[in-house]
């Protein structure tokens, strides 16, 4: 039997990469998100956000192998501004989704994406899936509630269920919202001409573990395939990168000379100076391994910011 599977969040910036990946190996793929193109049974409206929605999406998507749950409120900031709707669509709709796959497709395996931030400021580094989970703000909150609540259904319900922790992670086609991206589509525009040469940054000197979208997705179809049911998983490069190096390297690549100015509503309270992970329990687990350098990951950045300032 062909491997099937129920993607949510289908048309959002990792979705739309998993997709594509699990097509070209040859997956069977129905999306699910909040305005699919052109809805049918590949392509599914879904709301998780209440129960019928979900056993309505899950009936629909017919014989399914697995199931991507990647759908979720994934900005930390919006999740601070209005905590009540991320946690209904992360929490609450987790239940709802895992709920129906149960009723439905009990044979499914759900692969639950959650988040680094479940872990909180780091009691020591690299942090590994053992680290106590004390997340510092409303969106890892709701990641360890819908985690945890999954590992409530595999103990009670026999939930096949694989537990992902990604730290950061970046690529063409993400927002602008997150630090990376930022700096690149800051630094393609003053190189078209577009912008003054000033940087907005927010504190530079911190470290962060980034991986590229692409191993990201990769360590999902690893895991998918490889991974133990009931077990966490982080999803990480394993190596910290100083938020001020990236931008140098930026600016170095691009060739600009701009003034770096730090905005205060980019700093946040309390920042840990450094976090990065262990993916050492998946790579044993999985053979998965990280395959794309940083300075590659801020080439495709700079790539995808300099097409766009072209057509701006």
């Amino acid at each position: 039997m062909a491997n099937r599977a129920l993607v949510t969040g289908a048309y959002g910036f990792v979705g739309g990469v998993l997709c594509a990946r699990l097509e070209a190996e040859g997956w069977e793929v129905v999306r699910c998100g909040l305005a699919p193109p052109a809805a049918d049974d590949e392509n599914i409206a879904l709301d998780i956000r209440t129960a019928e929605n979900c056993n309505s999406a899950v009936k629909r998507a017919g014989d399914i192998t697995h199931v991507f749950h990647l759908a979720a409120v994934a900005h930390a900031g919006a999740a601070h501004r209005d905590p009540a709707s991320s946690f209904e669509v992360n929490a609450v709709g987790t239940i709802n989704l895992a709920t129906a796959v149960i009723d439905h497709r009990p044979d499914a395996r759900f692969l639950q994406i959650g988040s680094a931030a479940e872990y909180g400021l780091p009691q020591y580094l690299p942090i590994d899936e053992g680290h106590p989970l004390e997340p510092a703000a409303p969106y890892g909150i709701s990641k360890v509630a819908a985690e945890r609540y999954c590992s409530f259904l595999h103990r009670t319900q026999d939930l096949d269920v694989v537990l992902l922790r990604p730290f950061n992670h970046t690529g063409a086609g993400q927002t602008d919202d997150y630090v990376l991206p930022a700096f690149a589509r800051q630094v393609t525009r003053i190189e078209a001409g577009l912008d003054p040469p000033v940087l907005h940054v927010g504190n530079l000197d911190v470290a962060r573990d980034f991986l590229h979208v692409d191993d990201v997705v990769s360590a999902y179809m690893f895991a998918a395939q490889h991974g133990v049911a009931g077990v966490e998983y982080n999803v990480c490069s394993g190596a910290p990168v100083l938020i001020r190096d990236a931008l140098d390297t930026m600016i170095e690549t691009i060739g600009i000379d701009a003034e770096v100015r730090t905005d205060p509503d980019r700093v946040r309270p309390a920042d840990a100076p450094e976090i990065y992970g262990s993916h050492q329990r998946l790579s044993d687990a999985t053979g998965w391994m990280p395959s794309t350098s940083f300075i590659d990951l801020l080439a495709d950045l700079i790539v995808f910011w300099r097409d766009r300032a072209r057509l701006a």
